[in-house]
């Protein structure tokens, strides 16, 4: 169903995978591509998909390039989807994050970050999870034009904070695995946190 404002989420899929080797959203889990994964999962909970990504890796989804002037990381690639979203559809108000190398991520993810009505983050019982998130663009924006390039490239921590972001729990610690490396996956195969 669409909504007003439209619902969207961007994956993001711009980091260096150097802890796993290769590139992250091409490695297969139970014989499907992370990313693949994440698109089964969310493409009917959103009316937009987007890859925060050099490269389509063959999905036919719309890629949104990390801008140059921003920081390096995924801070960065927020900066970029909320100044290009808005450019492309005035009706985006604000979109959800998920890194593509979390598989099990809540399938009610996006409604319940957007649910919160600001910007919110995924937490567990454990600690938050800022990767998962719901951005609000013009709180991004505003936070962007206030962020001194000199500055030492700034933490999703640091976003959320700056955002005020609310904390929405799960109570799962599961369900936010990143693989970074490869014994995440052997944990991810058998259903397991790192270090379960």
């Amino acid at each position: 169903m669409i909504t007003n404002p439209l619902v969207c989420l961007v994956i993001l899929a711009g980091g260096q995978s150097s802890r796993m080797g290769t590139d992250k959203a091409v490695i297969k889990l139970g014989g499907e591509r992370l990313i693949d994964i994440l698109i089964n999962r969310f493409a009917n909970k959103v009316d937009r998909l987007f890859l925060s990504a050099s490269k389509s890796y063959g999905t036919g989804l719309d890629i949104i390039s990390d801008d140059p002037a921003f920081p390096d990381g995924p801070v960065g690639g927020i900066f970029s989807a909320a100044a290009a979203l808005q450019k492309l559809q005035p009706a985006i108000s604000g979109f959800v994050t998920i890194p593509v190398d979390a598989p099990h991520a809540p399938a009610d993810l996006v409604g319940r970050l957007m649910a919160s009505g600001s910007c919110a983050v995924a937490q567990d019982q454990l600690r938050i999870q800022p990767a998962f998130a719901y951005w609000q663009c013009d709180v991004v924006d505003n936070i962007r034009a206030d962020y001194g390039q000199a500055d030492k490239a700034p933490s999703l921590r640091w976003l959320a904070a700056k955002a005020d972001a609310v904390a929405v729990t799960w109570p799962d610690d599961r369900l936010f695995l990143n693989i970074n490396r490869p014994q995440d996956l052997i944990h991810a195969e058998h259903g397991k946190t790192a270090g379960a």
